[in-house]
């Protein structure tokens, strides 16, 4: 047999998973500074690499964690520490050169003065990974020499999506910040607001999230929150039915200018980058038979994507953190950070659900002027629109906070957070992918259902999701005298077909 192949161009779901890895170690203060107190700590977390081998997936990251201390003279300061970390997944359908994206979630972070005054860090991280393969699966189309051979296929709606192009925009800024004299720590969250074709190219808008934590000439805290927005406009090469944009932030600069100006300078390089949707059709081959030609189909299971674009959303959560027993009572709070995790995630009735934690850590100072700062989880819950057939969803999250109000035991915080989702639709199939030569009669794999020298008329009883295609080939008959014998179509199970052999 000479066989024909077809070529679909599709998008294969090889693996998705959630991993973990944990880190512990030393975070070394500057040469020649020491640390008595450490009032508040934040980190990120980035992937810097992964990619597939045989077999497996090869992840590379590193931890940057931004550290506010008191040296023995009690004098502020911040210093920034960076660990490494590797992770391999093991999968036997990994195979070199599939597209391998991972997206990490600080989930536990801990910072602590140990008694011989070392700084330890321990931290875990989860790794959502995704593994997809863009090669055209080689299907069978149809065998040379086999004029009678049946192929029945199933139309799939498919849409695809490609980058359509992308851009590196600078974002800088003055923000007023009356006494600033120094930046501690700083942090940026961007989300995308609007994107729309204009001008034979597509316009992206957003915003900057930038939080700040400086100190003033007389050493106290000042946090600092502003929104910035963007508005840029990205040559596209190509044409699509939708778009969507998803923006990174690449690096940041954020330094105060002087107490004498008032003023912080805030710089940033953010990559923009636009895909585009396409809606097509495919035809799967679901199965294949000869009434002359005795083989068995060799078939394929795999998990198909549709890609159902992206979505950014800002939401708003008001809580209260208490000062924990046996710490100094709040006379003023200072500065507050969080960051968002998802523990449960889903999908239904046209919305996407998000529970989870924002590990908040309050910096605040007592009434006998002491800074003292504690750490709270405080649960969150989020809803937002999901597309028709969505029933996977990937996250990036980001919070900025401010503290609203408060004093005494307890203070509140007002959480901004961020939630860019990307929606795809999975379709699963088991495509004929190739023939194999047989003996016997029988063309599904079971007993033969009709001896060969047998001539004859037979009424046959339809059984569960039973087709015209499927009797046929349990007969080893033409679909087509099938459907002439029997015109009253589709056929429901239980219901009597007559077959003349």
């Amino acid at each position: 047999m000479e066989l024909i192949w077809n070529e679909i161009n599709a998008v294969e779901l090889i693996l998705r998973e959630t991993a973990q890895t944990q880190l512990e170690g030393a975070v070394p203060p500057p040469d020649g500074r020491t640390v008595r107190e450490l009032p508040d700590y934040t980190a990120e977390v980035f992937v810097s690499s992964c990619r597939t081998d045989a077999g497996r997936l090869d992840i590379e990251g590193r931890i940057t964690a931004e550290l506010v201390a008191a040296d023995d003279s009690g004098e502020l300061y911040s210093f920034i520490s960076e660990s490494a970390f590797t992770h391999t997944l093991s999968n036997e359908a990994l195979e070199p050169g599939m597209l391998a994206d991972v997206i990490p979630t600080l989930t536990a972070l801990s910072i602590r003065r140990a008694p011989d005054g070392r700084l330890l860090l321990s931290a875990v991280v989860d790794l959502d990974c995704m593994v997809t393969s863009a090669r055209p699966i080689r299907a069978i189309g149809g065998v040379n020499g086999a004029p009678d051979m049946e192929l029945k296929t199933r139309e799939v709606p498919i849409r695809t999506r490609t980058e359509l192009g992308s851009a590196v925009i600078r974002l800088s800024d003055e923000i007023a910040s009356s006494g600033a004299d120094t930046v501690l720590s700083s942090g940026v969250q961007l989300s995308v607001r609007d994107t729309a074709f204009e001008n034979g190219g597509v316009t992206v808008s957003g915003m900057a999230a930038v939080t700040v934590l400086a100190k003033s000439a007389d050493g106290e805290l000042l946090q600092i929150i502003r929104n910035l927005p963007f508005r840029e406009s990205v040559q596209t090469d190509g044409a699509a039915d939708e778009v969507f944009a998803l923006v990174r932030l690449n690096e940041s600069s954020v330094r105060a200018l002087g107490t004498e100006f008032s003023l912080i300078s805030f710089e940033a390089d953010a990559e923009i980058r636009v895909f585009g949707l396409r809606k097509t059709a495919l035809q799967l081959p679901l199965d294949a038979f000869s009434p002359t030609i005795n083989f068995d189909c060799v078939r394929k299971k795999t998990l198909l994507l549709s890609s159902l674009g992206g979505a950014d959303s800002q939401h708003t959560v008001r809580e209260n953190v208490s000062v924990p027993d046996g710490m100094a009572d709040i006379f003023a709070a200072l500065s507050v950070s969080a960051r968002p995790i998802a523990t449960n995630v889903g999908i239904a009735g046209g919305e996407l659900t998000v529970e989870g934690l924002l590990p908040t850590r309050l910096v605040y100072r007592s009434d006998g002027g002491r800074i003292g700062a504690f750490s709270e989880d405080v649960p969150f819950a989020i809803r937002m629109a999901a597309p028709n057939g969505a029933d996977t969803a990937r996250l990036r999250m980001g919070c900025s906070c401010s503290v609203t109000g408060g004093s005494g035991r307890a203070a509140q915080i007002t959480y901004s957070i961020g939630c860019a989702a990307e929606f795809w639709s999975t379709e699963p199939a088991e495509l004929v992918v190739g023939l194999a030569e047989r003996n016997g009669q029988a063309q599904t794999g079971g007993d033969p259902f009709v001896p060969e020298a047998f001539t004859g008329m037979i009424i046959h009883t339809v059984g569960p999701n039973e087709d015209a295609f499927d009797i046929a080939k349990r007969f080893r008959l033409p679909t087509a005298r099938v459907k002439e014998l029997n015109p009253d179509r589709p056929f429901s199970e239980g219901s009597k077909v007559l077959l003349v052999l």
